[in-house]
């Protein structure tokens, strides 16, 4: 026996659920994979869930006598979720025994006062409070294993042990399976009622016994990659087995979460099989949810990603269908059956074969756009980035990346977290966010334009809330800086206090995603080959997609934390930019040298949305002629090159961005050479943008 602390393993964490040991207590457990290429879980003893009351008497007795289910309760100092405090209040610690008891006393223990935290799950607790994080890396130091059972899960290495993270860049070497179904039905769409699964192919990577791929087959039948089975309920078993002999991290098809898994479980019901289909690394079945028009498919232990809606939103393709996903993006051609066919194919020995490699190519396919595009890679940077689970990522979304980094952030800052709002409050906060008002969006100039600069504000509204000290915890809604001077009002007349006073908590976390974004940007331009750039683009555009949602988070009726406030003044303040970009560009700056013999272009703002300003350059001021003269009277600049244009873009962008309080940048994005506008944000511009030395041309259209 090692002694403890000592450090038995490594891993990379790609899942976590709870367990109870022998006496009844939780006991966390984490999935994996080493260096090695070992699948890993950690069982964790000895954590207590917990959340927060805040009350006007002393309820420490009370509590812990009228509920059996609190072990004790503790007295700290904790800030409200919202607003500027100069010191923390008195809080009550609820430590509980059992995850599951937290509703039932959270909703008894109400009348005494207002609970924070209630709603964390018991293994996000854990993260947050040790600094771990979703495909983050941790290593195990050993711990008396008294009454924790290292049962009940299919690994190849199990551990009792304390977690604490460490850095560690490359990731482990994920086993990815994709997978996909046929049905046979007598026409229409496949009814799990009344239609079996005949085939199931697989594609490994890597492969599995010798294999890269294999289909499944529900009746005898051979051949390369071909196994027969006796019968539809063999198929499924067959299914399970070869899911938990491989031992994937990531599960996925194309469709799959919508068709294949729900399909497949709805199946076996039907049929009254006592099959569990537990392809999970806990032992447990499949589970499935409809949400809408989507399912969520959970296999504990592992990673589900439907590779459709990922598509769906990495690119703009005309159709989503499987065959011209694969043409437009692999090149390659994929034969669709009919139903009809399938039918036929089936009962047709000879045709049988055919039938089989359309089933093993639709698998081999989505493996394809899965490791071709590296279709995981975004979402891995974003689980590092904001702490969050993969599968969180894949199924949850912003808000759940936004809400764990902050509960991290207020952990650290002696801040509690409100649970997340009823559908009451929802409702209320809806009804309130009509005053909730865009971005400023100029009048175009309609027709047919020239030679247009295209300006954009770099992360406006993160910027935003950086030079103004924008955040839930800087609103003053009671206490007071002493000095007048150091308090912030907003165009909408909201009031926070600057940062000389306190920073706030999201602009701190802005300043470190931003940090972070440019150097990962820097890293880029040295980047040893083609995967490293591919990594390093995924982690900076992972830093965008979080940088840019901490806005949209503050007016989410549906967030922890809002307030409609914070989300206003972002707003009111970009207005107010625009406004003063246009005033600047064409009153102060109102012209621009180019070319060596010192010509000059006059500027005028002929459109503006939100964040991007369009400037037209002319060769005459546009007060000595006549008040918006028809484009074509005005005189047009024939002999502008691009390298001048985007020196006249730079020049213009340097003016404004030296007027704007830090860390706001105006920075020139292209030139357009040809443009009409036919309405706010309906336009179509034949623009040039730089690409190192060159530029590049193409059409872009709005609306």
């Amino acid at each position: 026996m090692l002694g403890y602390g000592v450090c038995v393993l490594k891993f990379q964490v790609f899942d976590a659920d709870y367990t109870y040991d022998d006496s009844g207590k939780p006991v966390l457990r984490f999935y994996g994979r080493d260096e090695g290429g070992s699948s890993v879980c950690c069982f964790v003893p000895n954590f207590e869930p917990y959340f927060y009351l805040k009350a006007n008497v002393d309820v420490r007795d009370g509590l812990v006598k009228e509920f059996e289910e609190i072990v004790r309760v503790e007295e700290v100092q904790r800030f409200p979720p919202v607003g500027y405090f100069r010191d923390p209040i008195l809080m009550y610690r609820v430590v509980v025994s059992d995850p599951k008891d937290v509703p039932e006393i959270r909703d008894a223990v109400g009348e005494f006062g207002e609970v924070f935290e209630t709603d964390i799950l018991f293994r996000n607790r854990f993260m947050v409070d040790h600094g771990i994080g979703g495909m983050g890396w941790v290593q195990v130091e050993e711990e008396d294993a008294c009454g924790v059972r290292v049962e009940g899960v299919s690994c190849d290495k199990c551990v009792v042990g304390r977690l604490a993270p460490i850095n560690v860049v490359p990731n482990a070497p994920f086993r990815y399976l994709a997978f996909d179904i046929e049905c046979l039905t007598s026409g229409g769409m496949p009814d799990p009622k009344t239609s079996p699964v005949i085939l199931i192919s697989f594609s490994f990577k890597p492969a599995h016994r010798g294999l890269d791929s294999l289909v499944l087959v529900a009746k005898p039948a051979s051949g390369d990659g071909v196994e027969g089975c006796r019968d539809e309920v063999e198929l499924l078993r067959r299914f399970c087995e070869i899911v938990r002999d491989f031992d994937p991290d990531v599960i996925f098809g194309y469709n799959s979460n919508g068709f294949d898994f729900p399909y497949i479980v709805e199946r076996v019901k039907h049929l009254g099989l006592d099959l569990k289909l537990d392809i999970g690394r806990d032992g447990r079945p499949v589970y499935y949810r409809r949400i809408g028009t989507t399912s969520r498919v959970s296999v504990r232990g592992r990673i589900i990603a439907d590779v459709l809606p990922i598509i769906r939103r990495e690119f703009s393709l005309k159709q989503y269908t499987l065959r011209n996903t694969a043409k437009e993006l692999l090149k390659m051609e994929k034969h669709d059956l009919s139903i009809e066919m399938m039918a036929e194919y089936w009962e047709d020995d000879s045709l049988l074969p055919v039938f089989i490699e359309y089933c093993r190519n639709d698998s081999h396919l989505a493996m394809e756009m899965m490791t071709r595009y590296r279709l995981l890679d975004k979402h891995i940077a974003l689980a590092r980035i904001s702490g969050s689970l993969l599968q969180e990522i894949l199924d949850s979304g912003q808000t759940a990346m936004i809400e764990n980094i902050l509960l991290g952030e207020y952990r650290a800052n002696g801040r509690v977290v409100p649970p997340r709002p009823s559908e009451k409050l929802s409702s209320r906060r809806k009804r309130m966010g009509e005053e909730l008002k865009g971005g400023e969006v100029l009048e175009p100039e309609h027709g047919l334009l020239e030679n247009i600069v295209i300006l954009d504000y770099r992360s406006l509204y993160p910027s935003i809330m950086m030079a103004h000290n924008l955040c839930y915890t800087t609103e003053i809604k009671a206490d007071e800086p002493d000095n007048p001077a150091r308090i912030i009002t907003t165009p909408t007349g909201a009031r926070f206090v600057s940062r000389n006073v306190q920073r706030g908590i999201v602009p701190k976390v802005l300043e470190r995603l931003l940090e972070q974004r440019v150097e990962i940007k820097k890293q880029m331009k040295s980047a040893a080959g083609a995967d490293e750039l591919h990594a390093l683009d995924a982690t900076q555009l992972a830093l965008k997609i979080l940088l840019n949602s901490f806005y949209g988070y503050s007016g989410y009726t549906r967030a922890r934390l809002y307030s409609l406030n914070l989300a206003n003044s972002v707003t009111s303040y970009g207005r107010e930019n625009i406004l003063h970009t246009k005033k600047l560009i064409e009153e102060e700056l109102g012209s621009c040298s180019y070319g060596n013999d010192s010509k000059r272009v006059f500027l005028e703002v002929v459109y503006g949305d939100t964040d991007s300003v369009f400037v037209k350059l002319k060769t005459q001021d546009n007060h000595a002629i006549s008040p918006r003269p028809a484009p074509l009277e005005e005189p047009h600049i024939s002999d502008i090159g691009l390298d001048e244009a985007g020196l006249v873009g730079e020049e213009i962008a340097q003016t404004v961005t030296s007027s704007l309080e830090e860390p706001m940048e105006l920075v020139f994005e292209a030139f357009a050479r040809r443009a009409i506008f036919l309405a706010k944000k309906r336009y179509a511009i034949w623009v040039f943008e730089k690409s190192g030395n060159s530029w590049e041309d193409g059409i872009k259209v709005k609306g």
